[in-house]
């Protein structure tokens, strides 16, 4: 802006290079000393820290939760009192770890061909996102301190209101030890051979080994506008010149792009007191320049007391600062935008940069190639902390926060399952519902959008991916096909039907008389709310009684008796018309005539003994032909084998997909 002096100049000052004149590979790293808790010593008295922050749903939410995001934002600008750098790294994605957490193994099961199926579906959308790139965020905090103890202390007091800041911006920040650290240097330096990262620090020390052999790789040669190595061309740019207003979509719309990039947002800022006594300095001056420029016009007889426009500009913008730092808490700071982009040769650099250029004109902002000056500008872009290139602007909180580090947050939950592709990211999401708290799901969707098609993706993953158990309610008949497919269970429940289940089933072989593991007194629960539902009324004190006297008794003559079986309804409807007490047997009587069409009728499909199986990792229930007298019964006999099922499968620890 050409607005400040004095101190100011000191605060943006560039530091220098550790080597003015390198004669190796080695010390173009701007790193003296390295810690294993992360600090690294970037100069005399200067040390850095990184923190490697999660992104949040920043381009997704509504008009007021950005807004309360970029509140929240600017907070924690304010709060912060030191130099610091965000950067933004386009890296290579670990396609081996990708593998591993999402693709199905092949487990040689008669259905690996689907899952074979499956894994080509899923390395196709890989490729079609951002070609094997994926976003890493870090924050990288510079202070002055004497020694490793005196940086540690700060730092530590420094973590708890970012690690707080990034709570109530609804994401999580971690610090990285300084074996992370140089693996992100490392990965920077080698492009391609990220695997072959092989440092410990602790294990260094102890055998005298430096750090920066294991870093860098075997050349680097740097021109004018660009620099290469032996892996990649790379070209340093700038933001040189900014709107009025800012973007919030400038650095995502940048960042987003498929190509191997590193941003980096320096940030200095600077003391109120002396943004406060500068903008009055500069505001007096401006003053000074209209009497003068009046006086000028008194002397060439014009009266006018119109000011010219650039001074009444200048003005105005001079008061706005002042309002705002003054009265409604601005900081204000230093600022600079640079970033290194990556190519495999100069013809796709050049076209990779063309496009960040041509994107920065669309919203007004001159990005510039570094001249002369690419090494210096490598060093500032990495998450070092050291900044040796002066391109700082002055900014105040609200600008600042244009910069808007955040975007969208990626699912990839370890051993989770395809859930198709981010639509903001391009990268595909992976998720675990059985890490959320409350793992239930919804699918909505227009008729014909693909809800059954989704479902039926889900099911097909779920199963195929390990032991989970699949229970499918089907009110339209449309995943018998799917369970026919992976060998599946189809319970078709209707007036035709050949699928039958018994409501009475218990494995009666481990049952004892004492019915110590409770097996009875569920089933009395489960054939209270039945009976309840054939009388379409609540249930007496003495109906209850009635039921429960003879389902318990059915039960217990059965573990008693050496011949086992298992009962079926027309046992507990004998039951209830052999009841001999006068005033229970009317009782008893109404039971079971309200019984007897589920029993003798046209509709005693639940008469009979179970004739599917009911253990099959996938099982379906049809329900579309149920009867509107039949439908209430076989809703509740339905729900009674699933959820007897589920308490089984509790028992043994085997998950469930329903």
């Amino acid at each position: 802006m050409g607005l400040f002096s004095d101190g100011f100049k000191e605060l943006k000052k560039a530091s220098e290079p550790i080597y003015k004149s390198p004669k190796s590979i080695q010390e173009t790293i701007e790193i003296m000393e390295v810690s294993e808790n992360g600090i690294f010593k970037i100069q005399e008295n200067k040390y850095s820290k990184t923190y490697k922050f999660m992104d949040i749903n920043y381009t997704t939410a509504t008009y007021e939760e950005q807004e309360e995001i970029l509140q929240r934002y600017c907070k924690f600008l304010n709060s912060l009192d030191c130099s610091f750098k965000i950067t933004i790294n386009n890296k290579n994605k670990d396609m081996e770890d990708l593998r591993r957490y999402i693709l199905l193994p092949y487990l040689d099961d008669g259905f690996d061909r689907f899952r074979k199926i499956y894994n080509n579906i899923i390395e196709e959308k890989i490729k079609e996102g951002r070609q094997g790139i994926e976003q890493e965020k870090y924050l990288t905090i510079t202070v002055e301190r004497k020694n490793f103890e005196e940086a540690k202390a700060q730092f530590a007091t420094i973590e708890v209101n970012v690690k707080k800041a990034f709570n109530e911006l609804g994401t999580g920040i971690t610090s990285l030890s300084g074996n992370e650290r140089l693996r992100v240097l490392h990965d920077f330096y080698n492009l391609g051979k990220e695997e072959e990262f092989d440092f410990n620090i602790r294990e260094a020390k102890r055998v005298g080994r430096d750090f920066r052999n294991d870093l860098c790789n075997g050349m680097i040669k740097f021109y004018q506008d660009y620099f290469e190595d032996e892996n990649k061309v790379c070209r340093a740019l700038f933001f040189k010149k900014y709107p009025k207003s800012l973007s919030e979509e400038l650095l995502n719309t940048i960042t987003m792009l498929p190509v191997h990039m590193i941003t980096s947002i320096d940030v200095v800022p600077i003391p109120k007191d002396m943004t406060i006594k500068l903008l009055q300095k500069k505001y007096l001056g401006v003053e000074s320049d209209i009497i003068k420029q009046q006086r000028v016009r008194n002397k060439n007889n014009d009266f006018s007391t119109e000011i010219s426009y650039s001074k009444r500009m200048e003005k105005k913008d001079i008061e706005d600062m002042m309002t705002n730092v003054r009265e409604n808490d601005e900081s204000m700071f230093y600022t600079s935008v640079n970033m290194v982009v990556m190519a495999e040769t100069k013809e796709e650099l050049d076209s990779a940069c063309e496009t960040i250029v041509t994107i920065g004109k669309s919203n007004g902002v001159t990005i510039d190639t570094h001249q002369f000056m690419q090494r210096e500008a490598l060093n500032t872009v990495l998450p070092i902390g050291v900044r040796q290139v002066e391109t700082m602007r002055t900014m105040l909180t609200n600008s600042l926060a244009g910069l808007v580090p955040f975007s969208v947050q990626e699912l990839k939950d370890d051993g989770g399952n395809y859930y198709g592709i981010n639509q903001v990211s391009k990268n595909i999401n992976v998720g675990n519902r059985k890490k959320l708290i409350n793992g239930n799901g919804f699918v909505f969707g227009v008729p014909g959008s693909g809800k059954s098609f989704f479902s039926k993706m889900e099911m097909g993953s779920v199963f195929l991916k390990g032991e989970d158990d699949v229970i499918v309610i089907d009110p339209m008949h449309e995943y018998f096909d799917i369970a026919k497919t992976y060998g599946g269970t189809i319970v078709n429940l209707s007036t035709y039907t050949n699928n039958f289940v018994n409501p009475l089933d218990m494995d009666v072989w481990n049952l004892d008389a004492r019915d110590s593991k409770g097996w009875i007194r569920e089933k009395c629960s489960f054939m209270f709310g039945l009976c309840e539902q054939c009388l379409n009324k609540p249930l007496t004190p003495q109906q209850r009684s009635i039921i429960d006297r003879c389902l318990t008794d059915m039960y217990l003559d059965i573990a008693r008796s050496r011949e086992k079986y298992i009962p079926i309804m027309s046992d507990f409807y004998e039951r209830l018309l052999n009841q001999t007490d006068a005033d229970e047997k009317k009782i008893a009587k109404d039971i079971a005539l309200s019984l007897e069409i589920f029993v003798k009728g046209s509709l005693n499909i639940f008469n009979n003994q179970t004739n599917v199986d009911m253990d099959n990792r996938f099982t379906v229930y049809g329900i579309r032909d149920l009867g509107q007298d039949l439908a209430p019964i076989s809703m509740l006999i339905m729900m009674e084998a699933i959820q007897q099922r589920i308490v089984e499968n509790g028992e043994k620890g085997i998950p469930m997909e329903f």
